[in-house]
């Protein structure tokens, strides 16, 4: 019977009740089931939210539409009184084509007989080449917009008139990815070790047809993507944040993390909470009942804790205090209910309940600390990008690619977070002098 319980178990393993991915789903795809309570809030942008409002233009191109014949009796309106105007503005963009700037230096020779010529200027590299500007909406429409390369060179081509090789494209990557990494990714490494809250997480990428893994560390200001061989702590050793990072860590309960004890743990909740759906969907009696009641501690303890600081005000200790009680009142005796761990699935059950039990402090410090939020999506998001990147175009073809491709993500999405424009930044980087965050 155990046996048959671990395999009913595993079927019932999908994305809304464990780490699997929604792709693993397949055709037994369950319905969407949000995680969080319902916020009351109605469909449609929310209020407050900015929006964007076409407004009349001060100094637009005008194009006067005048009537010749009137339309009541037909007569001509050659001399006839304007006597009344209404306007309607049309927003578009010009026809493009290329800009093409000739530098020509010229050489003077001197009275003493010397030749001195002017110096190019530093995009002109070469007797032709492609501006900065090209450089980075080909780099951001490969990497930004995740287009393939023969497809970004086709859409250059397309939308500018500018014959780009598919090789021209690689080469604008590898050259804005080499200065960000030489420059700018030591500068955003150390703002993340040095930041009092941050956020850690890591999925499987695959290059040169073998598993890698994709290594994220962000902050609200600052991502941080790092392609490793390894997913633990070699990897996070290599990468160099963890081992001297000393703040806030929210991360999942992967155990390599924990590993680093001169920081301090924050743990998922939405993991826990994925977790605690399982065993309600397999397991039944009282120790359903203990996960349940888990569930409805944590999302309330959630949803006081967030209501009170949108309030600017701390949460009411009373109901915190009864919340957090019921939250170990039903992991404590989930434990002791699956301490003969007679079975596959109950060893499961009962490793979780007493990593909650354990783990308290861990899984609660966003009651106690501001600064840290119930759960870990903020790195989830950082890593999001990168996954529908694979999924579009596929597996990364070589270290020395997927390492370019992180360093260009992390250089986008920080550019992104301090409120800097992409192609802007991208353009950036592309002269060979990229945008950098202030150090830390």
């Amino acid at each position: 019977m155990g046996r048959i319980a671990d395999l009913e178990g595993r079927l019932k393993l999908s994305s809304a009740n464990s780490s699997k991915p929604p792709s693993s789903d397949g055709l037994a795809k369950p319905a969407p089931k949000s995680l969080r309570p319902r916020s009351g809030r109605g469909p449609g942008r929310p209020k407050g939210q900015d929006g964007v409002t076409l407004e009349r233009f001060a100094d637009p191109d005008v194009v006067r539409h005048v009537p010749a014949v009137c339309a009541g009796c037909g007569d001509s309106l050659a001399d006839a009184d304007e006597v009344d105007m209404t306007w309607r503005q049309v927003v578009d963009v010009p026809p493009v084509k290329p800009q093409v700037t000739e530098h020509q230096m010229v050489t003077l020779v001197c009275r003493c007989g010397h030749h001195t010529t002017a110096e190019a200027p530093a995009e002109a590299v070469a007797p032709i080449v492609y501006g900065p500007r090209l450089a980075g909406i080909g780099v951001y429409l490969l990497h930004g917009q995740f287009l393939s390369v023969s497809r970004t060179a086709a859409a250059l081509k397309d939308l500018f008139g500018a014959p780009v090789a598919a090789g021209t494209v690689a080469g604008w990557v590898k050259r804005t990815a080499l200065g960000i990494i030489d420059r700018v990714l030591p500068v955003i490494a150390g703002r993340i070790t040095n930041a009092p809250v941050a956020h850690f997480d890591e999925t499987g990428m695959r290059v040169e047809g073998r598993l890698a893994w994709l290594h994220s560390a962000s902050t609200s200001t600052d991502v941080l993507l790092s392609v490793h061989a390894k997913r633990g702590t070699k990897a996070m050793d290599a990468i160099g944040v963890l081992p001297a990072f000393a703040g806030v860590a929210v991360h999942d309960a992967w155990a390599p993390y924990d590993t680093y004890t001169s920081m301090i743990h924050a743990l998922c909740n939405a993991h826990a909470l994925r977790e605690l759906i399982y065993v309600t969907d397999t397991a039944t009696g009282p120790v359903a009942d203990h996960a349940q009641q888990a569930i409805t501690a944590l999302r309330r303890l959630n949803r006081l804790t967030a209501d009170a600081r949108t309030a600017d005000q701390n949460p009411d200790p009373e109901k915190v205090g009864r919340y957090q009680h019921m939250l170990r009142s039903a992991v404590v005796l989930g434990a002791q209910a699956t301490a003969a761990r007679a079975s596959k699935l109950e060893r499961k059950y009962h490793a979780l309940f007493v990593r909650l039990r354990d783990r308290r402090d861990d899984y609660l410090r966003f009651v106690t600390d501001p600064a840290v939020p119930f759960d870990n999506n903020p790195a989830e998001q950082t890593i999001r990008m990168p996954k529908l990147r694979i999924k579009v175009s596929g597996s990364m073809r070589t270290t020395t690619g997927a390492e370019h491709f992180a360093a260009i993500r992390s250089y986008i999405a920080t550019a992104a977070r301090q409120g800097i424009d992409t192609l802007d930044a991208l353009i950036q980087a592309a002269t060979g002098n990229p945008w950098t965050p202030t150090p830390a």
